[in-house]
């Protein structure tokens, strides 16, 4: 699965999370397995990929 290049820095965004928008910082992208593009979050250093429809710039 292919992964986008990583931002020269930290992107800040708000990622939608049981109902509720938290901030985080998108750290690279990718295809998922699924098919859907993907977005890699840094929230207090914890790492998850999500999708990137549940991500918005802040």
């Amino acid at each position: 699965m292919p992964v986008a290049p990583s931002p020269a820095r930290p992107i800040a965004v708000q990622v939608l999370i049981g109902g509720r928008w938290i901030a985080g910082q998108e750290l690279g992208r990718r295809t998922g397995t699924a098919g859907a593009d993907e977005a890699l979050v840094s929230h207090h250093g914890h790492l998850v990929w999500v999708d990137q429809r549940s991500v918005r710039e802040s």
